[in-house]
């Protein structure tokens, strides 16, 4: 017997009414639970959660779907007031676990000899188990935002005692302000870890793990210089074959400031001073949108390839038949079992590959038309080893400047945040510091349009690899009625394009307006971090990525004026 839909009551809370919403727009444009998680590459069987109530959703999934439904901005809006609820809902349950009868169990005891076992639900709920027996501890979030205080009597110890407890330099505290979808927790028994950093995914993005070791800092003679009293703790944190990250944190009359250094090149700079281990950093690796945003792609990207390197170079060399097709659509079956991110590696060396190949045919200079829209999809621009050498050639075998198109309507700025409007800056950068003219248009109707390279009104090469439904569709075409398409979208979008000016750093500046980014903030810490390059901020293990891109626009950034 078929059972009936839950019946949702969107008086409930503000997650059934998110709920009831999803399901009515999904509705409205006759698309199946599978169809909608097809767009917005999440399964059937979470969307049918997330309209039942039963499962919250993440920003990502709700803003993906408020754009792939035409929901105007409902759900976006509808999820921010849902989440406020839920948070208001973790801290009450915070509050009343401090009555839960724990009498006959000794916590503390059993925390330490590890027979206590804590685990996260869905909701961010802190559960203990203990001698067969469960009780709320409180959420995640609460119990983060009560360190320092430690929690009321009748609860164990959050966190247990380490050299990191309470939260001593407010590093919990400044991380949760500015980048709230950072999750910080630490280990039992913590092994030289203070923190442990899972740097949230994305659309594609998979999520990275960071570990964290925190130490006094001062600043002096224009660095940072970090010390490291205890030897055999560093010393056992950097020798760990994962990605680690040493953090110096120094004191200041406003807020604390923390400057990050690569765990492997802080190995390489360990020097002693007076007795004590010390390590410096440049102020150019200061934690702030800038280093944030290049610390998640990074670590996103590189994370992700290495899982999957020798399966992606088998792959590749599985598809290079298609290397002879004018025209192919490969769907992400063609390469079972990679992660989302090796599939758009693939794509994009795939559309690099073809366009470089079709350029020298092409009867006259061509306009380029590019899908990016977010950082997170842009930063591949900065980070796949192949994209800044293909801009390169691209530039020599046109032998002058060329044009690229991007659409970005306002709504998708609005709800990107701060580290990847950034992020989306620095790649239209760099292709203006190679003779790249960029122009952007904020009409959502042209977001649907393919990547593409076009000869205007003579012949047109497909590329795209973002946002489509398989790992990439490249084509050369000179039918006549997609000729026209993408010559009058080029042709719109050049002359009105919302940053239009005749010098690159005139574009760029409008750039930085329209996308909210204070310009001399960019010039300044471009500039610092261009000197400086990124190789010591966080070194990349994957033979894919590289910051060569990264350490170019940065550098270019810093050499614009500041002034109007």
């Amino acid at each position: 017997m078929a059972q009936t839909p839950r019946k949702l009551s969107p008086t409930d809370s503000a997650q059934h009414f998110f709920g009831a919403e999803l399901r009515h727009w999904r509705e409205l444009r006759g698309l199946s639970q599978d169809q909608l998680g097809a767009r917005v590459f999440t399964s059937g069987d979470t969307l049918s959660k997330v309209e039942k109530a039963t499962r919250f959703p993440s920003r990502e999934v709700a803003i993906a779907c408020d754009e792939a439904l035409g929901a105007d901005g409902t759900l976006t809006r509808l999820w921010d007031l849902a989440n406020a609820q839920r948070r208001d809902g973790r801290t009450r349950l915070a509050r009343q676990s401090n009555h839960v009868d724990t009498s006959g169990l000794d916590l503390q005891n059993a925390l330490a000899a590890g027979t206590m076992k804590l685990r996260i639900d869905e909701e961010g709920n802190v559960w203990a188990e203990v001698d067969r027996r469960s009780f709320l501890v409180g959420s995640a979030a609460a119990l983060l935002s009560q360190a320092g205080n430690g929690l009321a009597a009748g609860t164990p110890p959050w966190p247990p005692a380490a050299s990191s407890v309470n939260d001593p330099f407010g590093f919990a505290a400044a991380v949760a302000s500015e980048w709230p979808d950072l999750q910080l927790s630490q280990r039992v028994p913590d092994h030289g870890v203070d923190w442990t950093a899972l740097m949230p995914g994305g659309r594609s993005m998979l999520g990275s793990d960071l570990a964290l070791q925190l130490h006094p800092a001062r600043v002096e003679g224009g660095r940072a210089v970090v010390s490291l009293p205890d030897q055999r703790r560093v010393t056992d944190f950097l020798d760990r074959p994962g990605r680690g990250l040493i953090i110096g944190a120094a004191a200041s009359d406003e807020t604390p400031q923390f400057y990050v250094l690569d765990g492997r090149n802080a190995r390489r700079r360990l020097t002693r001073t007076a007795g004590i281990q010390e390590v410096t950093a440049p102020l150019a690796y200061e934690l702030d949108d800038l280093t944030f945003g290049i610390l998640w792609a990074v670590s996103n990207y590189d994370d992700a390839l290495q899982a999957d390197d020798q399966a992606l170079a088998e792959t590749r060399t599985d598809l290079e038949r298609y290397d002879r097709l004018s025209s192919s659509a490969v769907s992400r079956e063609a390469a079972p079992g990679l992660n989302a991110v090796a599939h758009m590696w693939l794509g994009s060396d795939f559309c690099a590959r073809h366009i470089l190949k079709a350029l020298p045919d092409l009867p006259e200079l061509p306009a380029f038309w590019t899908r990016e829209q977010r950082g997170e999809e842009a930063s591949a621009w900065l980070i796949f080893d192949h994209k800044y050498p293909y801009l390169q050639a691209t530039t020599r075998a046109l032998g002058g400047p060329s044009t690229r198109a991007f659409c970005v309507p306002e709504a998708v700025v609005r709800t990107s945040p701060r580290h990847e409007r950034v992020l989306l800056f620095l790649a239209v950068a760099l292709m203006e510091s190679l003779g790249i003219h960029a122009q952007f248009t904020s009409d959502p109707s042209y977001a649907s349009v393919e990547g593409f390279v076009v000869s205007p009104k003579r012949e047109a090469v497909i590329a795209n690899w973002v946002r489509g439904d398989g790992m990439w569709h490249v084509d050369v075409t000179g039918r006549s009625s997609i000729v026209r398409e993408f010559t009058n979208a080029a042709g719109d979008v050049a002359a009105d394009s919302i940053i239009k000016a005749p010098t690159a750093d005139q574009r760029l500046r409008a750039l930085a307006h329209y996308l909210d980014l204070p310009w001399t903030w960019l010039i300044q810490r471009c500039g610092q971090l261009g000197k400086h390059g990124t190789s010591g901020l966080i070194q990349s293990r994957s033979r894919l990525v590289s910051a060569v891109g990264i350490d170019a626009a940065c550098a270019y950034v810093g050499s614009l004026p500041a002034d109007s």
